[in-house]
């Protein structure tokens, strides 16, 4: 099995080949054995040149089940360009040969509208129901997308300024009073026909987060609200299929056996994918209200 998703967001890339396994009972989380594969000479091409990835090791955040290292193949430093196409190739002694390829989307355009600048500004001003629109004008092999809206502050803690970051969801089952409880944010869509998307938050939520910083989480701390930050994910169609089949059910527990596995690799299983991140950065006023210096 083979597993790697190219990304513009970072400057490491890396390829995990291991073998599958049938736990023998009904309990998948049995599993504790490793069964990664040590041998494999792993490249990743492009336009004529070839990278060999290196193995290493990367220490796992959790060890409840699994008490080893994630054993990888890496290549670092790289950040694939966007609209090119990359070969991946896999060569095993024990168990041979197998390939994919991926074409990493082009860069997306981003755009807010301008009554979105002013409810930025000065959201105590605006209507509640006031919608913050954020536009993107996506690739041609973008497939899934996600739009999400972030809010990037400072808050005094003891004698040093520390960054945060708090997302703003798109809704919740309280529409009257804006309530965070329950609330949901965006997740991984289909793109429609058209190339461009909007994804539409309300002003009344983007007001909630910060009235919730401001007077739940740190009611006498000092706070700056710096930016918002709109963040658009392209993902092509290898990572979204894969996406789509693994998430369908929302069980991360099961085995759907009446829906096919989706794989990308020939001569293998596994999946070749590619996204792309972008940002629209909007800095919020030294004299935004909810400002505490």
């Amino acid at each position: 099995m083979i597993f790697a998703v190219l990304s513009t967001d970072r400057a490491a890339q890396t390829v995990r080949v291991h073998r599958g396994y049938m736990p023998l009972g009904f309990d998948p989380l049995e599993h504790s054995l490793d069964d990664a594969i040590t041998d494999a000479v792993v490249t990743i091409s492009e336009s004529g040149t070839t990278y060999l990835l290196r193995d290493t090791l990367i220490l796992r955040p959790d060890t409840s089940r699994y008490k080893f290292p994630l054993h990888m193949y890496v290549l670092s430093p790289f950040t694939p360009q966007n609209g090119k196409s990359f070969n991946l190739s896999v060569e095993s002694r024990s168990l041979g040969s197998a390939s994919a390829s991926v074409i990493v989307p082009g860069r997306v355009s981003l755009a807010l509208s301008s009554h979105a600048h002013r409810i930025l500004s000065r959201p105590e001003s605006q209507e509640q129901v006031d919608v913050i629109l954020f536009e993107a004008l996506i690739a041609d092999v973008t497939k899934g997308y996600i739009g999400r809206m972030f809010i990037d502050y400072s808050v005094l803690k003891g004698a040093e300024w520390i960054e945060e970051r708090v997302e703003v969801p798109l809704d919740s089952p309280d529409r009257k009073s804006y309530s965070l409880d329950r609330a949901w944010y965006p997740q991984l869509s289909p793109r429609s026909p058209a190339k461009q998307v909007s994804v539409a938050f309300l002003q009344g939520f983007y007001r909630a987060v910060i009235t919730d910083l401001a007077f739940r989480k740190y009611p006498s701390e000092m706070l700056i609200f710096n930016r918002v930050v709109f963040q658009f994910l392209q993902a092509e169609r290898n990572l979204y299929n894969y996406y789509a089949v693994a998430h369908g059910f929302r069980d991360a527990q099961s085995m759907r056996l009446d829906e096919p596995t989706y794989s990308n690799i020939s001569g293998g299983v596994g999946l070749f994918g590619a996204y792309t991140l972008d940002s629209l950065v909007y800095i919020l006023p030294e004299n935004f209200s909810g400002n505490r210096r």
